[in-house]
């Protein structure tokens, strides 16, 4: 992959790295930037924005703001290879991963996470995603995030036997840890499958249920389908008759329970379950989804 830096600001000997893959993302930033700037560690904090081919006025809007940008041509754009690149150029001993949609909901929410972290010699962890109520959240979101990501009231940190609900768009992870499992380099799911591994090979893993990260698409169903069907493959799930009944049925009756027209929830759950399904493709679509958290 060609990065290449389009400019340079940075504190000296930052606590935490904060890694955000945009594309296109111009609409979001201000509120992005703006919660991410009033974290009670910012000033100590290390932001790199990693930029795969904005045209909206993305690279316009970071000009002026301290942070390092780098850059590089949509068509090379990987998920994993992104966050290698990413981590390789960062200077913190604790690197967080943010998409440039995602707003921060707590003031501290950087502090709570690099304190859950700290002192751990291979550990990672995660933020509770929730809808994002700004930006406008659909049915389908809420539902899967209120599966993905419960809150159960007084608990500060679980630790996770399996990969849960690890995520990209708000996650965090020592540098040890990604030394010595650096991400696989797929088009999809690089969180998952790391996090897999990471388990695996004896490392720690958080969730923050008490620490919020607003996240959402808005996704039609065919937005879905691709962003589900990229997934599946890199998980080497798709092509299952039974999985795509399995996710029919489940998307369905979560929908409805959540209050979505019929029609609504029939529409997105054949879209999720058509992804899982046999005979829908394995091509994958890296340049499409690029910068998608």
């Amino acid at each position: 992959m060609s990065m290449r830096r389009v400019q340079s600001k940075a504190p000296s000997r930052p606590v935490l790295s904060v890694l955000v893959r945009a594309k296109n993302e111009r609409k979001a930033l201000p509120e992005f930037w703006a919660r991410l700037s009033s974290q009670t560690i910012f000033q100590s904090t290390e932001v790199i924005f990693l930029d795969s081919g904005s045209g909206d006025g993305t690279l316009e809007f970071l000009e002026p703001l301290p942070v390092n940008v780098w850059q590089i041509p949509a068509e090379e754009f990987c998920f994993g290879a992104s966050c290698n690149q990413m981590v390789s150029v960062s200077h913190a001993p604790v690197v967080c991963f943010l998409s440039a949609h995602v707003l921060l909901a707590e003031p501290d929410a950087l502090e709570r996470l690099r304190a859950a972290l700290s002192g751990k010699p291979a550990a990672a962890a995660y933020l509770r995603q929730v809808p994002n109520e700004i930006f406008g959240a659909n049915h389908y979101e809420r539902a899967y995030l209120k599966r993905r990501y419960p809150a159960p009231g007084g608990i500060e940190v679980v630790e996770m036997a399996t990969p849960g609900g690890f995520s990209n768009a708000a996650s965090g992870l020592t540098r040890d840890a990604w030394e010595r499992n650096p991400f696989p380099e797929v088009h999809g799911s690089e969180d998952f499958l790391w996090a897999e591994k990471h388990l695996a090979m004896g490392g720690k893993l958080f969730y923050l249920p008490a620490v919020s990260a607003m996240h959402s698409h808005c996704d039609t169903p065919e937005k879905v389908y691709e962003r589900v069907r990229l997934n599946a493959h890199a998980k080497n799930m798709a092509g299952s008759r039974t999985k795509s009944l399995y996710f029919f049925s489940g998307v369905l009756v979560k929908m409805l329970a959540s209050g979505a027209p019929i029609s609504e929830a029939l529409q997105y759950a054949t879209a999720h379950a058509r992804a899982y399904a046999p005979g829908n493709g394995k091509e994958h679509h890296s340049a499409r989804m690029t910068g998608v958290g």
